[in-house]
């Protein structure tokens, strides 16, 4: 029996729920996820920032009636995109929001942010 990493299952678990857009930062902590959703036919989309990715996520929820989704990374992350979550719950949008933790690879440290 193979082994499939978390990215694949939340990718899996997004397209069974009628997911077709998500919205992310672009870079190293979002990569897998990202290229998980791709390999399932779900279209990622780069924001400049994770707020920005919350509002386009609740907005395809809006537009559509199908759960938009965004991926953010631990600590700053999460807080810039409530806003947008907050929006969504309020006025009844799906959205889900998945959030992206270093907590393995090649910086080992379980921190929210890269340190030098």
């Amino acid at each position: 029996m193979s082994e499939v990493d978390g990215a694949t299952l939340l990718a899996r678990s997004l397209k069974r729920q009628g997911v077709t857009f998500m919205f992310g930062i672009v870079g190293f902590p979002v990569n897998p996820v990202a290229a998980a959703v791709q390999k399932e036919g779900i279209t990622y989309v780069g924001m400049r920032n994770e707020q920005s990715a919350s509002y386009a996520a609740q907005a395809v929820g809006y537009l559509t009636g199908r759960p938009g989704a965004c991926v953010v990374v631990s600590g700053p992350g999460v807080v810039h995109a409530l806003s947008g979550l907050a929006n969504a719950q309020q006025n009844a949008w799906p959205m889900v929001q998945a959030v992206r933790r270093l907590s393995s690879g090649p910086m080992r440290c379980g921190c929210s942010r890269p340190t030098i």
